[in-house]
């Protein structure tokens, strides 16, 4: 007797699976119909910068794809899709919201704000909220230090940096420039913004022209530096590089300052200035950093923080390098330069350290 053939049965599905298997589709072809209308919109609305802001929070897109001869589809070409979010010249530090990214990609496209920097009365303050920050010491700038890297020779710091750039917006340029050179770190480093804020305000209500604050520092190369190769040689001079920092006021935590700065505001004038020394030469100045701190810079809707080389620098290098900032500051105030007098206003000389 041959032997009995057992049948075998496929398992029958789940009729609560099926059912939901089968209402997903409809669902599913409705979401992608919505997502493919949404993206034709926002071309149609403005083109591919809505994309990349939608990409930046993350919301995924769906892109056409195309038939082949045979009817089949093609994905995209990828020079097609859209790039991510990149922002030229600028280093965004972690912990910026990606809502202020998308703000400064706004400014990437945004016509620039006009800067006037004209007239008789006082429209720049120059100051520093790190006032003793000095240079790699040389034969012809060899001080005596108050710290590491640090002097209380203002002939030999940071603040006779800031009175070159003075004396060249004032007297080359024709703009009425206010240095101040008071001390802000003592009694405690940490807390210098927390005093470099009140001489901001006491000028701002003293001189209500005012427009623009630049707080002039040195950047940190290192605790030891050893030689300095970080210049650039302009014209047979060698020139250190610079850089802008904006603060947004989001705070290390989050949290951040209850009164924040106009980032944007300050970052557009910081691009337009590094725009125009990059194009004197493209090693000249590094990218803006932008950082969660404040740094006082919600004084101003023309707050700069302008780091003029650092500690592996000459100051004869930083010195060299103020006169292409001068420059730069002027041209996007809209100054052209005149003859230098080589004098200052009657009673606005530094007063030099003892």
């Amino acid at each position: 007797m041959p032997p009995r053939k057992i049948r075998t049965r496929a398992p029958r599905p789940n009729a609560l699976n099926l059912k939901k298997a089968k209402a997903a589709v409809p669902v599913a072809a409705f979401l992608c119909t919505v997502a493919l209308f949404a993206q034709s919109a926002f071309r149609i609305a403005g083109g591919s910068s809505i994309e990349a802001e939608l990409l930046s929070l993350g919301f995924p897109l769906m892109y056409s794809a195309t038939a082949d001869e045979e009817g089949g589809l093609q994905p995209p070409d990828a020079s097609e899709l859209p790039s991510p979010i990149r922002i030229d010249r600028a280093d965004i530090d972690v912990g910026v919201s990606e809502s202020v990214r998308i703000e400064l990609l706004r400014v990437e496209e945004a016509p620039a704000l006009p800067v006037d920097l004209s007239g008789s009365e006082p429209r720049i303050l120059i100051y520093h909220t790190h006032t003793t920050e000095a240079y790699f010491p040389t034969s012809q700038y060899n001080y005596t230090a108050s710290s590491a890297w640090r002097t209380k020779d203002n002939t030999m710091n940071i603040v006779t940096v800031g009175e070159r750039l003075t004396e060249l917006l004032r007297g080359r340029y024709g703009i009425n420039v206010i240095h101040d050179i008071t001390n802000h770190e003592p009694p405690k480093l940490s807390t210098s913004y927390s005093r470099s804020v009140v001489t901001m305000e006491k000028y701002r209500a003293e001189y209500p022209s005012i427009t623009m604050f630049i707080d002039v520092h040195r950047d940190a190369y290192g605790n030891n530096p050893k030689e300095n190769t970080d210049f650039v040689t302009i014209d047979g001079k060698e020139v250190a590089r610079m850089m802008f920092v904006v603060g947004t006021g989001e705070g290390a935590t989050g949290t951040g300052f209850g009164e924040k700065p106009d980032f944007a505001a300050n970052y557009a004038l910081a691009k337009r200035i590094t725009e125009y020394l990059a194009g004197i030469d493209e090693r000249l100045v590094r990218n803006i950093r932008v950082k969660t701190g404040r740094y006082n810079q919600h004084i101003s809707d023309q707050c700069l923080l302008v780091e003029v080389g650092h500690n592996a620098n000459t100051l004869e290098q930083a010195l060299n390098a103020v006169e292409y900032l001068a420059e730069a500051i002027a041209q996007v105030g809209g100054i052209e330069a005149a003859a230098e007098t080589g004098g200052m206003p009657e009673g606005t000389a530094m007063p030099l350290a003892p």
